[in-house]
């Protein structure tokens, strides 16, 4: 260990943590000290030592102390590289893991030692029934579902028969307590601890989680006000009935389930309408569907990146097809109003006839997007780590280094079908990132000519005729155009302004949100295509 710093010996966690940072910050050349520090960040995972270790810059510090967390991590790690003593290291890791648990009660240190157990059984054979008392004992302790379906998942395999079935007794309790209290979130972790002791199969574990998401929906509908939004109902429902799809029988419960999603839809579309949005549609989606051969989650996903975005030429197009109003000739121009009875915007009649045109593409556009993301939803439910290894490993021009975790949440959450999260979350980033194009190819975004100089706003950049040129000939022009109707046109759903003074409502946004967010992977998936990227 350092010979410039002695470790204190009962000292653990974030404490240690912070006793080493400090210390490495005034010994800045103490390269075992920096080592040490990194171990100490290390997650208490096989995965995340290994990675550690590949650091050409990391090497195992000494064991020169006689803390025991610094002692366990070490352990652990060398056991994991393998060596002669591999036998002694892993062993000394648990009991020291162990002990660290007694003393500090934090659950990741006892479960990493049972992760360890696992994987040489055989060495620990004598220790097998104190672990599995010990882990009795923790289960009931925990007061939280989280940390004891940790505990499960990492200790089942030592659980024998008198005891799992002691487990499942005070699970049922504890999931019985959870309705009743109207925790779903926490019940259906019980759920998941339940199926993993045997209690339920893998159907039975999906027609539980089924009733547990209906229970919640009943109850947030029970509470419900009239004429107010509450996706979290319709979303429940829905994930239900998709929880249910490939269970066989069961069809009370999915009768049940499709006639509350009917409900809910009516009274959606219902608000979206008193919103002024018309969602009704004379194409056939599910026949475009059908010819687009979107059958499950992979299909559909390739199929959103071939929706075409809407051509100005197909807008304009439209407009000289047609006569102009016999009332055009009397009356110049055409206003907008809100719902709340205020001037949002004023148009020739040329730029009405485009926005009503543009507008009714669009909304066959967000029918279809929708279509598609149900399909998708049917067959695979995508993880936060899948998103975040997705939008990494494409590394994309579009997101500015340091911005990745924004997106990685943004479009998770519309994975989800959270879309009004991923709509506050995109929308700045959006803007970020079109600066951001703007100034790769040598323009500027600032306003040099005040005296603040302040950044241009998404209009200035996005507005075509914008004598500082932004975003001209580095943008595909059809999407410069539907971008600044979408968001920034107050004669148009002028989503990012609406949302950025609080003035949309929450249904408006999870209607108009799967198309933001579907914009965003067009952005982040065809960058090359859809920008100018220097090489």
């Amino acid at each position: 260990m350092s010979k410039q710093y002695k470790i204190s010996e009962k000292v653990y966690s974030q404490n240690l943590r912070a006793e080493i940072h400090r210390a490495a910050r005034s010994n800045p050349d103490d390269l075992e000290l920096q080592n040490l520090l990194e171990l100490l960040r290390s997650d208490l995972s096989e995965q995340s030592l290994i990675k550690l270790s590949k650091n050409e810059n990391f090497i195992i510090p000494s064991s020169e102390t006689e803390n025991i967390e610094v002692l366990a991590r070490i352990n652990d790690l060398k056991f994991i590289l393998g060596g002669k003593d591999k036998k002694s290291n892993i062993k000394n890791a648990v009991t020291l893991y162990q002990k660290l648990f007694d003393e500090t009660d934090e659950l990741h240190f006892f479960t990493r030692s049972i992760d360890l157990v696992r994987k040489a059984k055989s060495l620990f054979l004598p220790e097998m029934s104190g672990f599995e008392k010990k882990i009795l004992d923790i289960f009931g302790k925990l007061t939280s579902s989280y940390y004891r379906l940790l505990l499960i998942n990492s200790s089942d395999f030592l659980i024998m028969e008198v005891s799992k079935q002691l487990l499942i007794n005070k699970s049922l309790d504890f999931l019985e307590k959870d309705f009743n209290e109207n925790e779903y979130n926490s019940a259906r972790k019980y759920i998941q601890i339940l199926n993993k002791l045997g209690h339920y199969d893998n159907n039975a574990l999906k027609v539980q989680n089924a009733i547990s998401m209906e229970k919640e929906g009943d109850s947030t509908a029970s509470k419900k006000e009239p004429g107010v939004y509450y996706p979290t109902i319709l979303q429940a429902y829905t994930d239900a009935l998709r929880e249910l799809k490939s269970t066989p029988g069961n069809d009370d419960l999915k009768d049940r389930l499709n006639s509350k999603i009917k409900i809910e839809q009516k009274e959606y579309y219902n608000i979206l309408k008193n919103s002024g949005i018309n969602i009704e549609s004379k194409f056939d989606i599910p026949k475009m569907l059908e010819e687009l051969e979107v059958v499950d989650f992979n299909t559909g996903f390739s199929t959103l990146f071939q929706i075409p975005i809407i051509e100005q030429k197909m807008i304009d197009s439209s407009f000289e097809q047609k006569n102009k109003t016999f009332f055009g000739q009397f009356f110049k121009d055409y206003i907008h109003i809100t719902n709340k009875g205020t001037v949002s915007g004023i148009a020739d009649e040329e730029k009405y006839n485009n926005n009503l045109t543009r507008n009714y593409h669009r909304m066959i556009t967000i029918g279809l997007i929708n279509e598609i993301k149900s399909i998708m939803d049917s067959y695979e439910k995508i993880s936060r780590k899948v998103v975040s290894e997705f939008i990494l490993s494409a590394n994309s021009p579009f997101i500015p280094k340091g911005r990745e975790h924004f997106f990685v949440e943004g479009i998770y959450s519309g994975f989800q079908n959270n879309y009004i999260s991923s709509s506050h979350l995109l929308i700045p980033q959006i803007e970020n990132s079109l600066k951001n194009i703007v100034e790769m190819n040598g323009r500027n975004t600032v306003r040099l000519a005040d005296d603040i100089q302040n950044d241009n706003t998404l209009g200035a950049i996005l507005k075509s005729d914008n004598p500082d040129k932004m975003l001209n000939g580095l943008c595909n022009e059809d999407l410069i155009l539907e971008l600044q109707s979408f968001l920034l046109d107050g004669n148009s759903v002028n989503f990012r302004n609406r949302i950025c003074h609080g003035l949309i409502e929450p249904a408006e946004i999870d209607f108009y949100g799967i198309y933001l967010w579907w914009l965003t992977l067009r952005m982040v998936f065809h960058t090359k295509e859809l920008f100018s990227i220097p090489e």
